[in-house]
């Protein structure tokens, strides 16, 4: 079944949405670039002095879309002739991509922004000054290379096709070859943006957006395992350690099973106490990466975070032990210095 992105390909051109926050007078940014990035990307902090004195939201939007906008024109005019920036009212799309298809994919991220807003009311939010800013480079090895500037100095990652870069003015950046089945990737990673604001655990983090990619996106098909095969799988995988880099955040980077393992085990988890949204909202917007939630699983849940693991894996040595994270902790998990004036951080 074609994607509704697809089906937009030949769909009536859309005209380009007027934006007041142009007519804003704001002094233009004379962009910072990273000495040590292999493209341009901007050093946000150097820049951040130049954004406009005092708390004026719109005066910050129109700022900091302007150098948002300033920056991807810099990155296409570097990736190649094909690249181009185009926009609607809240977001920024730099893409090789014709004109009706760039149209369809800035469509459907706006219309997926409400969506996610609405599912998650009271927990998401569009937090920061800028529009969201929205990269679809033409191949892998341009994808990998760009994200290469932002994650681990090894070079390991885990495969996918998209992800929200959560550094700087945080963007998200797709694969052109894999533009069809480019839904349920928005719809996960712009869960990711509009988290950003909760100190959460990852696992917290993930299986939120998952489980919202699922309600907006439904995978086609069959699932690789059956639920008792997937089940023996966590089974067989989860110990006394692994438990560990799950809750800590570690276990996303691995390359093994435990990665697509956690993925699932925290949808598991996610699925067992969204019943109750209130409750849910409640233990979101309190639970802390530091101890896995554990805190407030307590406070608003009414039982220790291990009792999910339990509900999944039977009887075993499932609680936190933060004293254990420090060394080695990966994917972003402790806090990093945040600056209020820069966009999407």
């Amino acid at each position: 079944m074609k994607s509704l992105i697809t089906r937009w390909f030949g769909a009536r051109e859309t005209q380009e949405p007027g934006s007041a926050i142009q007519a804003i007078d704001v002094p233009p940014p004379a962009l910072i670039f990273r000495a040590d990035a292999t493209l341009p990307i901007v050093d946000w902090d150097a820049l951040e002095p130049q954004a406009p004195p005092g708390e004026d939201p719109a005066r910050l939007d129109a700022f900091w879309t302007s150098a948002a906008r300033t920056w991807l024109e810099h990155l296409g005019a570097h990736l190649g002739a094909a690249y181009a920036v185009s926009e609607s009212d809240s977001f920024l799309l730099l893409s090789p991509l014709n004109g009706r298809t760039a149209r369809g994919v800035l469509d459907y991220v706006e219309k997926t922004r409400k969506r996610v807003l609405r599912i998650l009311e009271g927990i998401a939010d569009e937090s920061g000054s800028g529009k969201f800013c929205v990269l679809v480079l033409a191949s892998e090895d341009e994808y990998y290379g760009y994200v290469s500037n932002y994650h681990y100095a090894d070079g390991e990652y885990a495969l996918s096709a998209g992800m929200f870069i959560n550094h700087g003015y945080g963007h998200f950046v797709f694969v052109q070859d894999h533009l069809s089945t480019i839904e349920p990737t928005i719809a996960h990673e712009l869960t990711h943006c509009m988290l950003q604001h909760l100190t959460i655990p990852a696992w917290l983090n993930e299986g939120i957006a998952v489980s919202t990619e699922r309600r907006l996106a439904p995978p086609p098909g069959r699932p690789l395992y059956t639920p008792e095969e997937m089940h023996q799988k966590h089974l067989d995988y989860w110990t006394q350690t692994t438990i560990q880099e799950f809750w800590s955040g570690k276990s996303w980077r691995r390359q093994d099973d435990g990665n697509m393992l956690s993925y699932d085990l925290a949808t598991h988890f996610v699925s067992m106490i969204a019943n109750d949204f209130d409750a849910f909202r409640a233990f979101v917007n309190e639970a802390d990466l530091g101890d896995g939630g554990d805190a407030a699983a307590r406070e608003r849940l009414g039982f220790p975070i291990e009792h999910l693991a339990e509900a999944v894996l039977g009887a075993g040595p499932w609680a936190p032990t933060p004293e254990t994270w420090y060394e080695g902790v990966e994917r972003g998990q402790f806090p990093r210095r945040r600056t209020g004036l820069v966009p999407r951080l």
